[in-house]
This record gives structure tokens, C-alpha cells and sequence, in this order.
């Protein structure tokens, strides 16, 4: 590869770049209403830390998406037994958006470590 980046290289950027603000973006502002607050109610005891701020709760969705994936997260900040409590339907949201929004960041950076290490 020389100065130019090859076409794949661009279409994975942009790829990612799409997804992110056209799917994973739009995904978190509707986290961020009810489903934020419905699983603050069970894991948190009623205490909103994330919903509040859209900043705030594009961490929330990556921790409480976290807890429902990984036994040792959940374990480790001791809500592996509430998180059987959530709702399956809200459970599914949140490692849906952890998913996509870890195949974005993928998309986005990988290909700029491509050309980084091409040169």
C-alpha cells in the first residue's frame, strides 16, 4: 500500500463511521429513556447515574451491557444476582448495542491502524 489508501481500507472507515451515527447512535438515545431507567431501578436501587446525559449514558449502556454479558463483570461490582431480575427484552438491547457499538469502534480504527502500520 503506498500513500493512498487502498478502496477497502475507506469503505471499513466509512462502514463503521455509518453505523456509528446511523444505528449505534440512535440506539442510545432510546436507551438512554426508559430502559436506562427500568434497569437502574433493579441493578442501582432506584439511583439514575447514566440516564441523565447522553455522554453519561453511552458509559451506562457499555456497564450495565457489560454486567449482562460477563459473569466476572457482575460479580465483581456484586449484581450477579439482580441482574436475573432485568427483563430479558431489555437485557437483549443492551448486548445488542455493546456488540454493534464494539464492531463501529472496530470498523472505525482498525483500518487507521492498517494504513498506520502499511507505511
Amino acid at each position: 500500500m503506498g500513500a493512498e489508501p487502498d478502496g477497502i481500507v475507506l469503505f471499513l472507515a466509512m462502514a463503521g463511521a455509518l453505523l456509528g451515527a446511523f444505528v449505534v447512535f440512535p440506539m442510545l438515545l432510546y436507551l438512554k429513556g426508559k430502559p436506562m431507567q427500568e434497569v437502574e431501578d433493579v441493578l442501582e436501587d432506584g439511583r439514575y447515574f447514566f440516564s441523565g446525559v447522553t455522554m453519561f449514558a453511552g458509559h451506562g449502556a457499555l456497564h450495565y451491557a457489560s454486567i449482562f454479558l460477563f459473569e466476572w463483570y457482575a460479580r465483581r461490582y456484586k449484581m450477579l444476582k439482580k441482574r436475573k431480575l432485568v427483563r430479558s427484552s431489555l437485557v437483549r438491547w443492551f448486548k445488542v448495542y455493546y456488540i454493534l457499538f464494539m464492531l463501529t469502534v472496530s470498523l472505525m480504527f482498525v483500518p487507521s491502524i492498517w494504513i498506520y502500520l502499511a507505511e
